[in-house]
């Protein structure tokens, strides 16, 4: 009768436990940038859930309107700036009065559709209508 030793045994079950730590541990370069665009996005204010103060709002979305009109994000960190500037605009409705937010929010959404098919021209136009909203909004503010 064969006797299986306890160290034999252990080196059978010790391959599969190693191969499928090694295999948990390696991440795919998608997760690990759509977490470091998540990390360097957060730094702004009011993009954490936080509050902000009135006028702060407007001044974070121009900032990620011009972010996304760059051209130079990439996917993840394009979906982490176009969430964060749908957030502030439904968050702040003082920032954002009732004859804006239509408009912003149609064009972030159109945003978002030109960054799914992966066009480039469309989602420059929904940035730029973002960005002209939002000046529009700076001028009337400042002419009042």
């Amino acid at each position: 009768m064969p006797t299986t030793t306890f160290a034999g045994f252990g080196r059978a079950l010790a391959l599969p436990l190693i191969m499928s730590l090694a295999l948990a541990g390696c991440g795919t370069q998608e997760a690990e940038q759509v977490g470091q665009a998540e990390t360097a996005m957060t730094d702004e204010p009011g993009v954490d859930g936080g509050a902000v103060t009135a006028g702060e709002a407007r001044s974070e979305a121009a900032a990620l309107a011009e972010r996304i009109a760059s051209g130079d994000l990439e996917q993840g960190e394009l979906s982490v700036a176009l969430e964060d500037l749908d957030r502030l605009v439904n968050d702040n409705p003082v920032d954002f009065p009732e004859d804006m937010r239509p408009s912003l929010t149609e064009d972030i959404q159109s945003a978002r559709m030109a960054m799914e098919s992966e066009d480039s021209e469309a989602l420059q136009e929904a940035a730029a209508s973002i960005q002209a909203t939002l000046s529009g909004s700076d001028a009337a503010t400042t002419a009042s």
